[in-house]
């Protein structure tokens, strides 16, 4: 990915699904665990490596 990655929208990273929990090129994320109404490990990441993924709050679309 380039550019910023945008708080509460969903990313893939090295195969896992996160979300971030911030703004920015160097934010924390949490990883997504399928199932648990809980949010799993946290931490930090760069923008570069995370992959966006379609949300359904933007009707399945990968936002912007």
């Amino acid at each position: 990915m380039t550019g910023e990655a945008k708080q509460g929208h969903r990313y893939r990273h090295g195969g896992v699904d996160v979300i971030a929990l911030e703004n920015g090129k160097v934010i924390k994320v949490a990883k997504i665990e399928p199932g648990s109404p809980w949010l799993g490990r946290r931490y930090t990441a760069y923008s570069a490596w995370l992959e966006p993924l379609p949300m359904k709050y933007f009707h399945g679309e990968v936002p912007r």
